[in-house]
């Protein structure tokens, strides 16, 4: 057998790792990042470089570097590759009792260096320690699932059992085979093995940068088929896009966001706006003035940017016709290129909206009728229905079939503020000489005239009326009858048959409510009317003797609470059977008639007079002292003495007698403060008649 010298083996397995290590390097900075582990496989080849360059440097460096280090190098470089193959092959394992194992290597070497040095027993224990490495690495190489990995690892499992049979034989080599304490000179298979070694790790290089390069090519066909797939996906994506873009039943668009500007629009969008696909692509947003107000784009935008996405935005919008239109929004924002895009989907929700404010203002008009008046009511609707409709004028004219002419009866405010000053509220205005607004009449249907001033028979307008450029006309039918019209005028685009549908629901609605609110007033005016029936003299149309004891009982508490004074005066026409036996009953009931006026006239509005039966009146005066009731009733006395009317018809002078009284706190009710008035005035007639007495309770 061929004697060789260790240290020239282990200069040329130096060489060979340094290869090793270079080769490595190599692979690994050329594709550390798409595969893991290739830095531990590295690793392996320079820590056995310089592990096995310190164990051939044994008698020129110290024993610590050329025995304890070297060998613990060339342990931890088999951990190294260990830990990198399991990485580069995808399977995980835990290292910890491999660590604990290089640790518990590094002291039982250190052991038998310095404090029992054994060359024979640092042999067997660095082979078993490789032995242990390598046998997991046997173990992990045939538990691969992966077929692919399988097919690439055939041959590094052939190298590392022969690995793990060459580190099993130098067990049993050194310990049954005297070895001496010097390393170079431990025996004459101890280079044979380590050129074992260095022929093992020379074909591990080899096959694992084959390995290397099969896997990557795998991984190259992977991604050229991956991208083909997402290729051919993005096209599907791309045509499913398209077709969902262009045949969504919504209106969808693409636009930059800084400005607006139209990337793409689908068919809807055009039919939604009104404008072609070549208008829409080479202008934007603000130049078309699509957003009515464009703070609300704005707005829109900084929701986007915060919430990414919007959902149910509502706007409104502007169309090439001029109509203004409530849109709902939803969408994001994209990227394309470098550019920032809205991707957007619009409703138009104008007919929805239209409907939620027809149930609103249906329940807005029943409460608004309750306090006010049917021609304000009407004022209200025609309010309502030119915000709905973006019009600027509108009319409301009621039809009076017996005479087949219209009522002149509300505008809008707007109208009469802005628009038209024409005289005519009230009026009658004959059908015949009506203009061509009046055809929903004579016709019994909605007419639209969206070029007034080309009209024929449009006719002229009275002085201060509003100027007409176009209207909507709606007749409001009830039993084939015409009973109103409904009119609105100046809306800035044309009127179509939505608008038709809108106005004809909103007046049936409002006629309803109109002719309740109508029927309410005249019962109300009826009643109002009985009860003043009820509470009036038919003769004298002052109070009666019923009206002037609700109010009294209402003074009489009113001056008890709150401690203020009230006086009443009670009068009777002196002679009065004189004046009905003389003159006759029609003189008698002239005479009261004139008193009740002088004395309606001679007092204050919160005075209250009435007949309390024949010839006697009764004057309640609240918050008056009894000094000031007595200069009042004088001053009556005087008037109905002097009366010129009474003197030219009756030919006879008229005189009164009149009794004062005030309210004590001791008087219990209105009749016993009457009763006293009554006493005054009984003896202003004893002592004469034609004049004032106070109450006194002596007189009593």
């Amino acid at each position: 057998m061929l004697n060789l010298d260790i240290r020239t083996v282990l200069l040329s397995y130096t060489l060979c790792n340094l290869i090793c290590a270079v080769v490595t390097f190599s692979l690994w900075r050329q594709n550390r990042m798409r595969f893991s582990g290739l830095g531990f496989c590295m690793s392996n080849f320079a820590l056995n470089f310089v592990g096995v360059l310190l164990l051939s440097l044994r008698g020129i460096v110290s024993d610590f570097l050329s025995i304890l280090l070297s060998n613990v190098l060339l342990a931890a470089g088999t951990l190294f590759l260990f830990i990198g193959l399991a990485a580069f092959l995808n399977k995980p394992i835990s290292q910890t009792r491999n660590y604990f194992i290089l640790v518990l290597y590094t002291a039982l070497q250190a052991w038998f260096i310095y404090v029992n040095p054994s060359l024979q027993i640092r042999t067997i224990l660095f082979s078993v320690t490789v032995v242990i490495f390598v046998g997991q690495i046997i173990w992990m190489l045939f538990h691969i699932h992966d077929q692919f990995i399988r097919t690439i690892i055939k041959e590094l499992r052939i190298i590392s059992i022969f690995y793990l049979i060459l580190g099993v034989l130098r067990i049993f080599y050194a310990s049954f085979v005297p070895m001496g304490n010097d390393f170079l000179k431990s025996g004459i298979l101890e280079p044979y093995i380590f050129l074992g070694f260095q022929i093992i790790y020379l074909s591990t290089t080899f096959y694992f940068f084959l390995m290397v390069n099969k896997r990557l090519v795998h991984t190259l066909k992977d991604d050229i088929e991956k991208r083909k797939q997402i290729e051919s996906d993005l096209q599907l994506s791309q045509e499913k896009f398209y077709k969902a873009f262009h045949a969504s039943p919504s209106s969808v668009l693409i636009s930059r966001v800084k400005d607006g500007k139209f990337i793409d629009v689908n068919d809807k969008f055009q039919q939604l706006t009104g404008y072609s696909r070549e208008e829409l692509l080479s202008s934007n947003l603000r130049s078309l003035g699509m957003w009515v107000d464009i703070t609300e784009r704005d707005r829109m935008i900084q929701l986007l940017r915060t919430e990414g996405t919007v959902r149910d935005f509502e706007f409104l919008g502007k169309v090439k016709s001029g109509e203004i239109v409530t849109l709902s929004f939803s969408g994001e924002i994209i990227k394309i290129g470098d550019d920032d895009c809205v991707l957007s989907m619009l409703l138009d929700i104008t007919e929805n909206k239209q409907i939620e404010a027809i149930l609103k203002m249906q329940i807005t008009l029943w409460e608004y009728s309750v306090s006010h008046t049917s021609g304000e009511l009407m004022q209200k609707v025609l309010d309502e229905i030119e915000n709905l409709t973006n019009s600027k004028i509108s009319f409301f004219h009621f039809l009076d079939v017996k005479t087949n002419s219209l009522q002149l009866q509300a505008w809008s405010t707007q109208t009469k503020e802005n628009f038209c000053k024409a005289e005519g509220e009230g009026m009658h205005y004959p059908v015949d000489k009506a203009g061509v607004w009046c055809d929903a009449v004579r016709l019994k249907r909605p007419v639209i005239h969206n070029d007034y001033d080309s009209m024929i028979d449009k006719k002229g307008m009275p002085e201060g009326h509003a100027q007409v450029v176009r209207e909507l006309v709606v007749p409001i039918m009830r039993d084939n009858v015409v009973k109103a019209v409904l009119g609105i005028g100046n809306k800035p685009a044309n009127y179509h048959e939505k608008d038709v549908e809108l106005v004809t629901n909103i007046a049936n609605i409002a006629w309803f409510v109109i002719v309740e609110k109508q029927a309410d007033e005249e019962i109300q005016m009826l009643n109002e009317k009985l009860e003043l029936l009820a509470l009036t003299d038919e003769l004298t149309k002052i109070y009666n003797r019923r009206a002037f004891f609700m109010k009294g009982a209402e003074e009489i508490i009113r001056a008890r609470r709150y401690h203020l004074p009230l006086s009443i005066i009670m009068l009777d026409i002196d002679r009065f059977k004189l004046i009905n036996d003389t003159f006759g009953h029609d003189s008698g009931d002239y005479a009261l008639q004139c008193v009740a006026a002088t004395l309606v006239e001679g007092v204050r509005e919160v005075d209250v007079v009435g007949r309390l039966g024949g010839e006697e009146f009764g004057i309640l005066l609240p918050n008056t002292k009894i000094e000031d009731a007595q200069r009042l009733a004088e001053r009556l006395r005087q008037r109905i003495t002097e009366n010129s009317e009474l003197k030219c018809k009756l030919k006879m002078n008229i005189t009164a007698s009149f009794g004062v009284a005030d309210y004590q706190l001791k008087i219990k009710d209105l009749d016993e403060l009457l009763k006293n008035a009554d006493t005054a005035m009984y003896k202003a007639k004893n002592l004469g008649r034609n004049r004032v007495e106070l109450f006194a309770s002596e007189i009593a």
